[in-house]
């Protein structure tokens, strides 16, 4: 009974679970459709997303486009480019997002909007912005991502051995998925450009990828891809500096590998090449060429290591590259001769602006509208010309058009050759100058455009090469060259100009190779600038004669032909007349140089300063033609003139003298209304006129110095032009003492209030010219008569010592020297009366705390402020010493010591004579205290081992002789044998200076042969020295010291006259105020 109804509700309970089971399989359904509808619902919503953002993209693009031909068609329209630059960088940010990097279709669209946006300049990003470097590294990564898949896709399809669609039929094929490439790669290297510096996340993978493409030249066959991997890797470099620094080494040798393994046709091929693809594929490989050149000159700007430890590869490569020609591209280097493009005469040429000192360099990022990326932005344009004689080489298929195209991507390669030489000419030239004879030859040959050439040289293609551009970029290379060579090219030498002195076996010295190459580069230059036909266009002229400036600037004519600088001025000098004025105006710019030349003065002024030396008699000479620019109305012009005329004063100041009265009329020409350039010009000319009239053998009389200041100086003074203020105090400071004094008083106090109240002025140059003219002013004895004018001229010069302006600082620590050396003058010429009214202790105070200050300061300003404390510790008196030799003076005398030790050269040789300076004065403490007020302290002086101590060590370690001459000096100067301390000091004292004695000619094999110069100075002075020690111990038995007879022989032998000794004296205080001189000393 009890069974059925168990078995019934087991029944039930079955039905229930049947029914759970399939309500649970019905919601998974559900929700399965539910998930399946939102993905639906999702990819709907991205798609329509992706759709948007590409409209977006497509108007910006078409914005873009707009707006450039609306800027080529009114150059003076300006573009609205920050509204536009904000959308289409708020349009990337979202389409880095939401365009997907798999699908052909975005890539495209992406890679061509980015291009656009970023090689016409719409879109820059200030790297400071915040925004800078995350958009950057989008960019990148959507690029990277994108040329991944489609490499990946290529690699499939070339595996299954079918075409494998990423998302898109149109890419299916291999040339198609390239092609992409390419435009990925153009697009991510525009964006790069100037923007490198926010790569961050990519840098890794962007350089693995540029370093496989170009690594894999048969696997990517495709030279334009191998060449936007270039471009990417160039603008990755550019200005980023260091940041990247660690990869710099293996950048390297991925463009040297570039540039050494591009395949090189041999010589004639092209000759029997019909084939149109043919030569597309050396077009490519120039252009290839082209941009591996473009980086290379990139990385060796940002990394001049690089240079220094490969320099003879990369000026194997620049040269292999600098006459490159595809005419004949394997024998221009090979068989030593120039290459036919650059054996075509000077024909006529399309307008062409001229270079600036530097070759510019813009960004490049592809090949049609991007070819800015290797260079073929700039105007190579040549007219078309029929073929003639020499075409006949080339097939007839090759037209015209055809061989002037290939010529400008010749010229491109030229010219990046020629950007790689002067990154390193400028950012190494040392290193550069061994390997001069490669570019420049060293032996005789005829006018370049003759058709006979022995080598090839920067000199080649200044001269004669048919890209106007190169041309000029050949001119501005060969003046970085020289610009910075000066003491390299001082040792130029030319034996052969005399008669017997030519250098046997062909065996020459450095000095006559120099000279070779300079002569050559003369006759070159002359050679090229002679054959320029008239109607080159003028900015290539303009170069040339700049370039020929830069020569004459720095070439050293002492050794050399005397007429040697004359041989560029004969073909220069026919622009000085009857030329454009840009012409006019190097012309002037080379003069200038050639006059201002000290080596290059002889004949001079009978060739260039002889009346009718321009031409015949009937056309006017130099100094006409400059009167007739200072005269006239050109402001260029009258700059030049009035900087020749600077020139010319310099060496030939009886010449300007002749015409100094209308040249005095132009200066008061000049006004209110004048240009500040041209004033300035006529400043510096009148100054220089002035220096040059105190040396003549008939000087400048009191009235002119007076009209000068009256009519010029003072006129600038009235002028609201911190430049011009400056320059009247240059002037100022030209005077000497007895014209100042000779000037009517009231004019003395006019100028001296001018001075002064400059000094206060906003602008540093102003205030530093101050200080200079100050300094000048405060040895003129005439004012110390006046204590109120040497305190202002002191309270000035001590407080500006503070200012934070270092020129201002090194103009007045050279004051605050000349006014301690004042201070010696003063006790020397007996006007100790007039010290002790301007030397209070006040006075004392300020100006030893601004000394120990200055010494403590910029390398520029410690010899000043050594000078200083010398100069003030051997004037001052008893009772200051007294009260402060626990304080500022036992902390000045350290600073000498430690000067003497330590240091540069110039600070120790100043330290020597300021220690020379503070035991001439006989009140200072030094050596035994036995009598005196220091008793109480030791037997010895506090700092009298330390000094002693230093000057021995100075004597005897010093490889400098001038610095050993002035410790000698001052170890002469004490008078007394207690000076010199205890027993035990004195014998060591004696003892030094009687081995550096005897054996002087033993170290002269370590020493460089300039020093040797003062090797007989050095002896003299260590015999006198000897010869004063031994005189005050009475002999060396007392010190138990052996001595050599021969010594005592040229002990005796060295004893001067006692005017002798105050003529050196003198002598060497003038030498330390023209050695701290700061418009005199490099320092």
């Amino acid at each position: 009974m009890s069974h059925p109804p168990r078995q019934r509700r087991t029944h039930r309970g079955g039905r229930r679970q049947d029914q759970d089971s399939s309500a649970g399989r019905q919601t998974i359904q559900r929700h399965a459709r539910d998930v399946a509808q939102q993905t639906a619902t999702a990819d709907e919503d991205s798609t329509q997303g992706r759709h948007v953002v590409r409209e977006q993209l497509e108007a910006i693009l078409s914005r873009a486009k707009a707006e450039k031909a609306d800027r080529q068609e009114d150059t003076k329209a300006e573009l609205d480019a920050p509204p536009l630059s904000q959308l289409a960088l708020d349009r990337l940010a979202q389409a880095c997002k939401a365009l997907s990097s798999s699908n052909s279709e975005d890539i495209e669209l992406m890679s061509t909007v980015v291009f656009t946006l970023f090689n016409q300049d719409i879109i820059k990003i200030p790297q400071s912005s915040p925004t800078h470097r995350h958009m950057i590294e989008a960019l990148c990564a959507y690029f990277l991502s994108a040329f991944s898949s489609l490499e990946s896709t290529r690699t499939e399809s070339s595996m299954e051995g079918t075409s494998v669609p990423i998302a898109s039929s149109s890419s299916a094929h291999p040339e198609s998925r390239t092609r992409m490439q390419i435009d990925v790669l153009r697009a991510l290297s525009a964006a790069l450009f100037e923007n490198s510096s926010g790569v961050k996340e990519s840098l890794l993978e962007l350089f693995r990828i540029i370093s496989h493409i170009t690594s894999n030249p048969l696997k990517h066959g495709q030279p334009e891809l191998r060449r936007m991997a270039l471009n990417c890797l160039a603008n990755l470099i550019h200005g980023t500096g260091s940041l990247f620094s660690t990869l710099h080494e293996r950048m390297y040798g991925i463009l040297l590998s570039s540039l050494t393994t591009t395949s090189q046709y041999e010589s004639g091929a092209l000759s029997n090449i019909s084939n149109l693809a043919r030569r597309k594929d050396m077009a490519s490989e120039r252009k290839l060429i082209s941009s591996a050149l473009r980086a290379l000159h990139f990385l060796l700007q940002e990394d001049r290591h690089i240079a220094t430890r490969s320099l003879s590869p990369i000026l194997d490569v620049i040269f292999r590259y600098m006459f490159y020609s595809s005419e004949n591209p394997s024998s221009a280097v090979s068989n030593g001769t120039v290459p036919g493009a650059l054996s075509v005469g000077v024909i006529k040429r399309s307008s062409y602006a001229a270079l600036p000192s530097t070759i510019p360099t813009t960004k490049v990022s592809g090949s049609t509208a991007a070819q800015r990326l290797d260079g073929s932005h700039i105007d190579f344009s040549i007219p078309q010309r029929g073929l003639q004689s020499s075409d006949s080489e080339f097939s007839d298929s090759e037209s015209g058009t055809s061989q002037a195209q290939r010529r400008q991507h010749d010229g491109k390669v030229r010219l990046n050759a020629l950007l790689c030489l002067q990154s390193i000419a400028r950012t190494t030239p040392k290193q550069l100058q061994p390997h001069w004879p490669k570019f420049l030859t060293t032996s005789s040959f005829p006018p370049m455009w003759a058709g006979i050439h022995k080598s090839p040289s920067l000199m080649t293609l200044a001269g004669s090469d048919p890209i106007l551009t190169v041309r000029s970029a050949a001119c501005v290379v060969l003046g970085n060259i020289f610009e910075t060579s000066k003491q390299y090219l001082a040792m130029a030498e030319e034996k052969s100009v005399l008669p017997g002195n030519r250098s046997q076996a062909g065996i020459l010295a450095l000095s006559e190779r120099i000279g070779l190459m300079c002569r050559e580069l003369h006759a070159g230059m002359a050679a090229a600038l002679d054959g320029v036909d008239s109607s080159l266009d003028h900015g290539t002229i303009v170069q040339m004669i700049k370039c020929c400036s830069t020569i004459v600037a720095n070439s050293s004519y002492e050794k050399m032909e005397p007429s040697l600088c004359l041989k560029l001025y004969t073909p220069i000098k026919k622009y000085l007349v009857g030329h454009e004025l840009a012409l006019q105006t190097a012309a002037l710019s080379f003069v200038s140089a050639l006059l201002s030349n000290s080596s290059a003065q002889t004949g001079v002024r009978e060739y260039i300063l002889s009346p009718g030396s321009t031409s015949h008699s009937q056309k006017p000479e130099l100094l006409s033609i400059l009167l007739g620019f200072v005269e006239g109305e050109s402001m260029s012009g009258k700059i030049e003139s009035w900087t020749t005329l600077r020139a010319i004063s310099q060496f030939h100041f009886e010449s300007v003298r002749e015409i100094w009265l209308r040249l005095d009329e132009a200066l008061r020409a000049i006004g209110a209304q004048s240009d500040i350039r041209v004033w300035s010009a006529a400043l510096l000319f009148l100054e220089e006129y002035a220096k040059a009239g105190l040396s003549s053998a008939v000087p400048l009389a009191l009235n002119w110095w007076r009209e000068a200041l009256e009519i010029h100086i003072l006129k600038a003074f009235g002028e609201d032009s911190p430049a011009l203020k400056a320059l009247g105090c240059d002037f100022m400071s030209v005077l000497t003492s007895s014209i100042f004094s000779n000037l009517p008083s009231r004019m003395q106090v006019l100028i001296l209030s001018l001075v002064l109240g400059t000094s206060e002025d906003e602008n540093g140059g102003a205030r530093a010219a101050s200080c200079r003219t100050i300094g000048v002013f405060i040895l003129f004895p005439s004012q110390w008569e006046d204590s109120t004018n040497i305190t202002d001229m002191a309270n000035t010069v001590l407080d500006l010592c503070q200012d934070a302006n270092l020129a201002v600082r090194v103009r007045a620590s050279w004051a605050v020297g000349n006014l301690c050396d004042a201070f010696v003058l003063m006790t020397t010429n007996g006007r100790t009366h007039i010290l002790q009214e301007i030397l209070t202790l006040a006075m004392w105070t300020k100006i030893m705390r601004t000394a120990i200050m200055i010494s403590q300061d910029h390398e520029k300003l410690k010899s000043n402020g050594i000078r200083a404390i010398g100069g003030l510790l051997r004037v001052s008196f008893e009772g200051i010493i007294d009260r402060e030799r626990h304080s500022l003076v036992k902390d000045a005398v350290n600073t000498l010591i430690k000067h003497m030790e330590h240091g540069s050269l110039k600070g120790r040789w100043n330290a020597c004579y300021a220690m020379q300076n503070v035991l001439l004065n006989p009140d200072f403490p030094i050596g035994s205290t036995f009598g005196t007020s220091y008793a109480l302290d030791s037997d010895l002086v506090s700092w009298t081992r330390d000094i002693y101590g230093a000057l021995l060590q100075a004597i005897q370690h010093s490889r400098n002789f001038k610095v050993r001459i002035n410790a000698c000096a001052a170890l002469t100067v004490p008078k007394t044998r207690a000076k010199y301390g205890d027993q035990a000091l004195f014998r060591e004292i004696v003892r030094v200076v009687m081995s550096c004695a005897q054996n002087l000619d033993a170290e002269q094999g370590d020493h460089e042969f300039g020093e040797l110069q003062y090797r007989d100075q050095l002896e003299l002075k260590l015999l006198r020295c000897l010869d004063h020690l031994l005189q005050l111990s009475g002999g060396v038995a007392t010190l138990d010291l052996d001595l050599d007879p021969a010594l005592r022989r040229r002990i005796v032998a060295s004893r001067p006259a006692l005017v002798d000794s105050a003529a050196s004296s003198t002598q060497q205080h003038a030498e330390v105020l023209n050695s701290n001189d700061p418009s005199t000393s490099s320092h």
